[in-house]
Parts: structure tokens; C-alpha cells; sequence
């Protein structure tokens, strides 16, 4: 596989995929903000009120290979536009269903975007290939792009959410305009940036090592376990936080307000570990991230209190933030070019995977009692996690380098 070698060329990669990822964080914020809440009004039972959100990280899952595979035959570009199209059939078929109080149609239109949140999980994988030198860097400014998008989404899926009589019709209008956007700007990127190349020559020490020998490093099963970690803890609070909060007595207003505190947790960490996690190092990044999100699950067990409501939610999404960075280079570090199909779809399905048990089981745990044992096994996973994580005193790489 080649790329653009240059540096300057590095660099202009991650600056195209930091727009990409603030527009896929535009549209995925009004699932994140609304879903919840609006799946509680359409459910014929409160228990079935998650099933929509959980049907997108299902979807991830069952899709994240074959995305995989056309990434292997056509490159980044292609797959990024097609997945961030699919938004906008997703997002149409969701107002609809919004507008025709049609839960089952409204599970269509939330599936769809699970398609989409497969493609957009592979920006990060883009960034840190196409930046060997600093690969945790990459991935955390990508991450940090959605910033922006955190902080305006939710309001915007709020404002515009009355524009219409039935409420919400027009917030996920809005999924289908960023997913448009989207589309057309990754359909812009330059083929020398967006498209990494088939191998074309062998060199000594690039060949494809087995899935064995890839799958016996213990890099690369603390950077998944870690993956893994963010994204359950944060899909499960996320998903239960605001049907939970208004079970504990919190109102609506509260509870969305909740979501968009979390995303800020989620995305403005970046800025900082883009330029810290270079001293620091991989590993104690994620470690760091474990940790927090052990505080944001002691948050949730302690008390049903606003405070302790509010911080769970933000501290799950700074932990996410930097559990997944760390993870996700420890991950990149672990394979060569010719190896990222024997690694990357499993690492992205295991992530999936986990998504969708912690989004299912939030709709038992929508309650202030759930919330608490919720809380419990949050900070336990990730004692558990960061141990660990501190136990592997494993040499740092030099940049680039490869484990194994």
C-alpha cells in the first residue's frame, strides 16, 4: 500500500477528515440528543423506547466488513461519500415516521444511519495510516473536529424541532442535510489524499503476518479493550441517561441538556490531547481515559442527584474521548498496510458489538435504580481496564513502528 509520503500531504488528510467527522457528529447528535426520548413517545412499551438507537450500532456491526472490503477495492473516498449518503434517506424516513407516529418506521430510519456510522468509524483509521509519525495525534484531531458540531447539534435538533406541529419532524431533516453535506464533501477529497493503494511490492518485513500472530499481541488487545471499554460505557449512559434522568425527576429539558454536556466531554478533549499525547504516550492515554471513566461511573452509582447525573454524563464522554484515542493508535500501531483487512473490521466490530449490548440493555436500565447498577458496572469494567492497562510496561515504539 503507498501513500503521498510527504508530511505537508499527511497533514492535508486530516485536515479534509475534520470537517467529515464534524458533519457526521451533526447528524449523529440528534440520535444522540432525541432518539432516546423520542423512542420513549413512539414505543408501544417504554421497554422497546431504545430499540431505535440500538439498532444503529447493530447495523455498524453487520456492515463494518463489507465497508471494510470496498475500502480494500476502491479506497477511502468512495466509501466515506456512499456511507455519509445514506444519512439522507435515513433522515427522511425518520422525520416521516416522526411526522406519522410510526415507531417501526422510525426503527427503519435510525438503522440506516448505522450504515453511516460504520463508514465515518474509518476516519480515524484513515488519519493515523496516512500519519505513521503521529498516529494518536491524528486520531484525536479528528475527533476533535466534531467539537463544534457537539456543542451546536443538539441545539439545533432541539430549535428546529418545533418549527413543525408535530414535534421533531424537522430535527432529523436535519440528519438528512448533514449527511448530504457530507457526502458531497468527501466526494471532494483529492484521490492522492483519500484513496490508499492496493500492494504493489514486497518488502522485507511487509508481508502479511497470520491472524494468530497478529491476534497474540498484547498491544493490540489493550488498544480494542480499550475501544471496546469507550464504546459500551458511552453507547449504555448515553442511551439510558436521559430516559433514566427523567425517571429520577429530572425534566426533559434537563435530560437533553445532559446529552449535550456529554458530547462536549466527548469532543473537547481532543484539542488538548492532540498536542499532549505525543509526550505522554499511547498507552497512558487510554489508561487515563479508564480512569475517567471509573469516576463517571462512581458519579452515576453515588446519587441520583442533578450533580451526579450531569457529571456521569460528562465524564463518560471525556472518558470516551480518551480511551478511544489511545486505543485506537495502540490498534494502528499493531499492524502493517498490507495487514489493516485482518485487523480493522474486527477491531470495528468488536467496538459495534459492544455498542449494541450496552445500547439494548439501556432500556432495562432506564430507571434510577438501573442508572445506579449501571454506574456500578461502569467503574468496575473500567478498574478493571485501567489495571491493565498499567500492568503492560511494554517499551515505547518509535514512531511508526510496528509491534509484534
Amino acid at each position: 500500500m503507498t501513500l503521498t509520503a510527504t508530511a505537508a500531504d499527511h497533514r492535508a488528510l486530516t485536515r479534509r477528515l475534520v470537517p467529515a467527522q464534524a458533519l457526521y457528529v451533526l447528524g449523529m447528535s440528534v440520535d444522540l440528543t432525541l432518539t432516546g426520548i423520542v423512542g420513549a413517545h413512539l414505543a408501544p412499551t417504554r421497554a422497546l423506547a431504545t430499540l431505535p438507537f440500538s439498532l444503529i450500532p447493530l447495523v455498524a456491526a453487520t456492515t463494518t466488513f463489507a465497508l471494510s472490503r470496498w475500502i480494500g477495492r476502491a479506497g477511502y473516498r468512495r466509501v466515506f461519500t456512499a456511507a455519509a449518503a445514506v444519512a439522507v434517506p435515513a433522515g427522511l424516513v425518520s422525520a416521516l415516521a416522526v411526522q406519522q407516529h410510526a415507531f417501526w418506521l422510525f426503527c427503519v430510519g435510525t438503522a440506516l444511519i448505522g450504515v453511516y456510522q460504520a463508514g465515518a468509524g474509518y476516519y480515524r483509521y484513515a488519519a493515523a495510516e496516512s500519519n505513521p509519525t503521529e498516529r494518536a495525534r491524528a486520531v484525536s484531531t479528528v475527533l476533535a473536529g466534531g467539537l463544534v458540531a457537539a456543542l451546536v447539534g443538539p441545539f439545533l435538533a432541539t430549535a428546529v424541532g418545533g418549527f413543525t406541529s408535530t414535534p421533531y419532524v424537522m430535527s432529523y431533516v436535519l440528519v438528512a442535510l448533514a449527511g448530504g453535506a457530507a457526502a458531497i464533501w468527501n466526494a471532494t477529497m483529492p484521490d492522492s489524499l483519500a484513496t490508499l493503494a492496493a500492494p504493489k511490492t514486497t518488502t522485507t518485513g511487509g508481508d502479511a503476518r497470520p491472524r494468530k500472530v497478529l491476534w497474540c499481541q498484547p498491544s493490540l488487545l489493550l488498544g480494542v479493550g480499550a475501544v471496546a471499554l469507550a464504546a459500551v460505557s458511552m453507547t449504555s449512559m448515553m442511551t439510558a441517561g436521559p430516559i433514566a434522568g427523567m425517571s429520577m425527576g429530572h425534566s426533559e429539558g434537563e435530560a437533553a441538556f445532559s446529552v449535550q454536556l456529554h458530547m462536549v466531554g466527548m469532543f473537547a478533549p481532543g484539542f488538548v490531547v492532540a498536542r499532549w499525547i505525543g509526550r505522554v504516550g499511547e498507552r497512558r492515554i487510554a489508561l487515563i481515559g479508564a480512569l475517567v471513566l471509573a469516576v463517571a461511573g462512581l458519579s452515576a452509582a453515588v446519587s441520583m442527584d442533578s450533580w451526579a447525573f450531569l457529571a456521569a454524563m460528562f465524564f463518560v464522554g471525556v472518558g470516551w474521548n480518551l480511551a478511544s484515542s489511545g486505543g485506537s493508535a495502540l490498534v494502528t500501531a499493531s499492524y502493517r498496510p498490507a495487514e489493516r483487512g485482518r485487523v480493522q473490521p474486527i477491531a470495528e466490530l468488536t467496538a459495534t458489538t459492544v455498542q449494541v449490548i450496552g445500547a439494548v440493555s439501556a432500556g432495562a436500565l432506564a430507571t434510577g435504580g438501573g442508572w445506579q447498577g449501571l454506574g456500578i458496572a461502569v467503574a468496575v469494567a473500567s478498574v478493571v481496564a485501567a489495571t491493565l492497562l498499567a500492568a503492560r510496561r511494554a517499551p515505547r515504539q518509535k514512531a511508526g513502528a510496528v509491534s509484534g
